[in-house]
């Protein structure tokens, strides 16, 4: 009995001795409270304009339009890249925005709406460059960029339908 308990103790102390390594790996998962993803871009109320057709040859032409249209239909997808990208590409859209207008729809109404469409257009981009800007921030900026962009589609729409009509006045008769 001696010799097992002496055995027993050797045992016990070299166990002692020994480094017990446990491999846990512990893995964090950092939960982004600020990432906005496409189902929530997807519950954003807003009216959408589509082009009429009266108007779609002209905004065909127009490319910074175009561009604009391109960038609000990758914010829908939560690609974000338009605003992330080149700020020479960024900056020069701008501006063609507002220089290129075609002149059968360059008017006040128009001028006002896109002069707007930048204003969100800047916004948008400070609020997703700011690394304190909310989830809520920038679900706001995108529906305000939206519905910027719409109301210029829908002010060139009503152009084209103003133009449409012939209205007969009482002087002409």
């Amino acid at each position: 009995m001696k010799n097992s308990i002496i055995i027993l103790l050797l045992v016990m102390l070299s166990a002692c001795k020994q480094e017990v390594k446990t491999d846990t790996d512990v893995t964090l998962i950092e939960n982004d409270t600020t990432k906005v993803t496409k189902e929530d871009i997807s519950k954003i109320n807003y009216i959408e304009y589509g082009i009429d057709k009266k108007a779609k040859v002209t905004l065909d032409s127009w490319e910074a339009y175009n561009t604009i249209s391109r960038a609000i239909n990758g914010v829908k997808q939560a690609d974000f890249t338009f605003f992330m990208a080149d700020e020479e590409v960024f900056n020069t859209t701008l501006n063609d925005i507002e220089t290129t207008t075609p002149a059968n729809i360059n008017s006040e109404p128009i001028k006002a709406r896109v002069l707007i469409l930048r204003t969100k257009l800047l916004k948008f981009r400070a609020i997703l460059s700011l690394n304190t800007s909310t989830k809520k921030d920038k679900l706001i900026a995108i529906k305000e960029l939206f519905q910027s962009f719409s109301y210029v589609t829908l002010q060139v729409n009503k152009k084209f339908e103003k133009e449409a009509q012939n209205i007969i006045k009482p002087q002409e008769l």
